[in-house]
């Protein structure tokens, strides 16, 4: 990409002589104006954003001091080079003050000013690299670190080579606090959206979650869970009062009114906010949706501080112990579908059956309450998993809404989980890897992230992954994700009034020019054009 530079000269043959005699494309610049006055040159840096500003100092109205001065106070850092026909000292102390990168004297000496130019090329280009590359760095540190935290929540052993600290004992280890978000009825309500309208909805909540949270909390990661479901990880920078009902309040009411366009679906939200080691975030994970399970539906906000089990209530049973089975299924039905293993799942269906079996009967009340949970988790897992055709979905969804007693909620999930046994036994090795490469790049979506990432991800090589991939969607990887992103990005420019940077940055890219381009090429329109035609069409 060419550097961008503006020439400044209130005498216009010495201003073409600076746009035609330098050979400024051969330099890396392109001319992205002629000003014959500061006000002009002011104006076009503002919009334009050069890389080079080259000005005469004695101009009418606005001179090349003042010029500096207002570019400075823009918060422009775009290099300067000032042309004088006075070796005046104190207009030279006053250019270096503001930054000012030379001070030639007229006549010009155009072979001395070439060379100058050409050095800040230089330099710019290499500032430019170097920040780059301090992009990159910070993006796959990110990565990293948000693969990491997922894996803790979900209890999922760490290479020894990922940890985010060497000394995992040291009294200063960081400690994490943990927001859950989750939309009740999101499962239910989005059984007959198609797959992009999944993806477009899930995006949108997670970007307003992002920004709705930015006043409360320095440093936090948003991670999404599975589609419906947040965790907000945070450190101990965050204070608790931040983290009330009080303090959140806007932000439920503003994921709400989102959620409120969804007949029957409600944003539940659980905080945990005492601080907790990486190792004890799956404990911590598992703890909370149990307490937003077993809580009143209408009760929005739970506080796991608050809502921590006393003698009574665990006696009482109105409350599940950490340590029974149930839980861990949740998480084993997970691994089992994603990972092919169908001896986990008779596992699972064998203990849930001997646990069902030898209940008490003052807890069959609540063991249908988790059983209920447990149904919706699979059929969220298989819907993930293109284990069930929507008209299938839907007669489980009919059945649900009856009043079913322990013994037909237990049936009806062992018929889910021997049905998704079948579904992995017809399911080759490859379609499993491509399920899983889907998944992966609707959770990183915005993230800069190529085949090496996705194929090491998969643990297969990069040349074999272009051919699953080109085999399984009938189009390149490449084409896929630029597809998955553009129609995000459609998504986001019609339901949301976010800058197209902003926007762009979102769904994978940083620089607006380019994502203008590719969204442009893909749909025949602007990202401007796009967003004027949806908002007329209301």
């Amino acid at each position: 990409m060419r550097l961008k530079a503006l020439l400044v000269d209130d005498e216009v043959h010495i201003l073409n002589n600076l746009s035609k005699v330098l050979p400024w494309a051969d330099m890396g610049f392109e001319i992205i104006g002629l000003a014959r006055s500061g006000v002009d040159a002011l104006e076009m840096a503002v919009l334009h954003q050069p890389d080079l500003i080259l000005s005469d100092i004695r101009m009418p109205v606005m001179d090349g001091i003042t010029l500096v001065k207002k570019i400075r106070e823009q918060g422009l850092t775009c290099e300067m080079l000032l042309l004088s026909g006075y070796q005046e000292f104190e207009y030279a102390r006053t250019a270096l003050r503001y930054g000012v990168r030379d001070y030639i004297c007229k006549p010009i000496n155009y072979m001395e000013l070439e060379q100058t130019v050409r050095d800040i090329a230089r330099q710019i280009g290499e500032q430019q690299k170097k920040q780059d590359t301090e992009q990159r760095l910070q993006e796959v540190a990110s990565r990293v670190n948000e693969t990491y935290l997922l894996h803790a929540l979900l209890g999922i052993e760490q290479e020894p080579g990922n940890a985010l600290r060497e000394e995992e004992d040291t009294a200063d280890e960081e400690r994490y606090g943990v927001l859950l978000v989750d939309l009740e009825g999101y499962a239910h309500q989005s059984m007959m959206w198609t797959i992009r309208e999944r993806k477009a909805w899930n995006l949108r909540l997670t970007t307003v979650l992002k920004d709705m949270l930015a006043p409360l909390m320095r440093e936090y990661t948003v991670l999404q869970v599975r589609e419906g479901e947040w965790c907000v990880v945070f450190n101990n920078s965050v204070a608790k009062g931040e983290m009330t009902r009080a303090g959140i309040e806007p932000v439920y009411e503003r994921l709400q009114s989102i959620a409120g366009e969804k007949e029957g679906m409600i944003t539940r939200m659980c905080v945990e906010h005492n601080l907790f080691s990486l190792h004890e975030l799956g404990s911590v994970y598992q703890r909370m949706q149990q307490m937003l399970i077993l809580s009143r539906p209408e009760q929005w906000y739970v506080d796991v501080c608050a809502a921590q089990m006393n003698t009574d209530e665990r006696e009482a049973g109105s409350l599940p112990d950490a340590g029974e089975p149930q839980w861990l299924w949740i998480e084993q039905i997970g691994s089992g579908l994603r990972g092919g293993n169908q001896e986990l799942l008779v596992q699972v269906m064998s203990e849930l059956k001997s646990y069902v079996g030898h209940l008490n009967e003052g807890r069959v009340g609540r063991m249908e309450k988790v059983l209920h949970y447990l149904l919706i988790h699979l059929l969220r897992e298989m819907r993930e998993l293109h284990m069930l055709s929507g008209e299938q979905e839907e007669m489980i969804w009919l059945r649900l809404q009856d009043s079913l007693s322990l013994k037909e909620l237990l049936s009806l999930m062992m018929s889910l989980i021997e049905q998704s046994k079948e579904s992995l036994m017809g399911k080759k090795s490859s379609e499993r890897l491509m399920m899983a490469a889907q998944s992966y790049i609707q959770q990183h979506l915005g993230k800069d992230f190529g085949i090496e990432d996705i194929a090491d991800y998969l643990g297969i090589s990069c040349s074999y992954f272009c051919l699953l991939f080109k085999n399984y969607f009938g189009e390149t990887f490449v084409e896929h994700l630029t597809r998955q992103r553009i129609e995000a990005a459609k998504s986001l420019l019609g339901g949301s009034d976010k800058s197209i940077t902003h926007i762009g940055s979102v769904v994978g890219y940083q620089e607006r020019r380019y994502f203008t381009k590719v969204f442009q090429k893909y749909t025949g329109m602007t990202p401007s054009e796009y967003r004027l035609k949806e908002s007329s069409a209301i």
